[in-house]
């Protein structure tokens, strides 16, 4: 009789305690979001999800009633040189001074740290509440008569009745909402409440506000040389062939009158003589001719450059924080008589860039064509080279293989001696007898 006993398994008590031991091995701590928001954010300050203006896609925003509304701006390092971030977790302490002192005391929630694998924070940045607010105001078509004053309520009505985080920053960040629609919108007193009436012209002016404070901060290195700079450059074109030309005949003809007039006295000094001033005045030509190209860009009028800062600024503004069908008549309006600024004289010379640039691209092309052929020939050489080389090597290679036999035999003189294959040839068909 074969005596059964039970697994160590199917212990009830050890069984659990293995569970125990899994349960707390799987155990961890759930990845985090790292955000930095604005110092002394109150306690009335909230997360909300809105729509934002461009795309209406759903972001995540800061509302502060005190501070205003703030958007994250993700940073992170890219995916080839991964970072993590390490939080300390013990609580922080100020001596006297003033200085943060770490303590010997964990925090409850990370323990004594707590790192995190991806390197992604979010930081708060300012983000005007016109711009929220405009898509909800403004409408989605043009319309040919003006609208109506309505007050604030009915304004929102439709908006707030399935947003309860727009319809948290009406209510508890009223004067905030008040002041941006102030900026964009025609207001009159009725009674007691304020009315508003949305005015594009009005809009357009409070865009280009900003864009004016933006020129006045100071537009970033990088943007500013390769957004205007090099917007408003004029393409440097090589030096035409005919003033070369021309220059060294001119050079000629007056190195052969020095020649002439000193041909009497000075017969071999002449020729050195001669032959210096000549090299100085092509030289002095061509450089004249190159001169005048490189000054072409450095004429551009400041009125040019403020004008192409103001369209560049403009045009991200809207391609970043409104609609595509509110961008565009906006954009419309620059080109109307009574237009805020002027953009005519900036468009005609980015039409006059883009002819010389058309010009310059095929005048390349056709000293392209011409040198083709010497490009060619040094590639073909090249080549050559190559294949020379490594039949060189191929053959150094089967010489170091052959035995010395071979080697031998290859000395030997087989002038008038039969091939091996002769030996070995088929026989000729007989001819059949008569």
């Amino acid at each position: 009789m074969v005596t059964t006993t039970r697994s160590a398994t199917s212990s009830p008590v050890k069984k659990q305690s293995s569970n125990t031991s899994i349960n707390d091995s799987k155990k961890q701590i759930e990845p985090l979001t790292h955000f930095i928001i604005p110092r002394d954010t109150s306690g009335r300050a909230r997360f909300v999800l809105l729509k934002h203006p461009r795309d209406s896609s759903i972001r995540r925003f800061l509302f502060s009633p005190e501070k205003g509304l703030y958007e994250f701006t993700k940073v992170s390092t890219t995916s080839t040189d991964p970072r993590s971030l390490f939080f300390d977790g013990s609580e922080q302490e100020k001596d006297i001074t003033g200085s943060a002192v770490a303590t010997e005391q964990p925090n409850e929630t990370f323990g004594p740290g707590y790192i995190s694998r991806s390197a992604e924070i979010f930081v708060a940045t300012a983000f005007d509440v016109a711009f929220l607010l405009i898509p909800l105001v403004l409408p989605v078509k043009a319309q040919s008569g003006k609208m109506l004053f309505q007050p604030l309520d009915d304004i929102f009505e439709q908006h707030v009745e399935n947003d309860k985080h727009l319809r948290y920053i009406l209510e508890n960040g009223r004067d905030v909402v008040e002041t941006a629609m102030s900026r964009f919108c025609d207001t009159m007193e009725a009674g007691d409440e304020q009315m508003y009436r949305p005015n594009e012209d009005q809009t357009l002016r409070m865009l280009l506000q900003k864009v004016d404070s933006a020129i006045e901060k100071g537009l970033p290195p990088s943007m500013e040389e390769k957004f205007v700079a090099r917007a408003l450059e004029a393409p440097v074109l090589s030096v035409k062939r005919e003033d070369t030309i021309i220059s060294t005949t001119r050079s000629e003809s007056l190195a052969q009158e020095e020649n002439d007039a000193a041909s009497d006295s000075f017969d071999s000094q002449s020729t050195s003589a001669s032959s210096a001033p000549s090299a100085v005045f092509s030289e002095v030509s061509v450089a004249s001719s190159v001169s005048t190209v490189v000054s072409i860009s450095e004429t551009v009028s400041k009125e040019l450059i403020d004008l192409r800062k103001q369209s560049m600024i403009l045009d991200f503004i809207l391609a970043s924080y409104l609609p595509t069908s509110i961008a565009d008549r906006l954009k419309a309006r620059l080109s109307a008589k009574d237009s805020p600024i002027n953009l005519a004289p900036l468009e005609e010379h980015m039409k006059s860039l883009a002819a010389l640039r058309a010009e310059a691209m095929a005048s390349r092309s056709i000293g392209d064509f011409s040198r083709k052929r010497g490009l060619d020939d040094e590639e073909t050489a090249d080549f050559r080279a190559e294949k020379k080389r490594k039949q060189e090597e191929e053959d150094r290679k089967k010489k170091l293989s052959e035995s010395r036999g071979v080697r031998d035999l290859k000395k030997v003189n087989v002038s008038g001696m039969k091939k091996m294959s002769d030996f070995f040839g088929k026989k000729p068909v007989a001819k059949a007898k008569g």
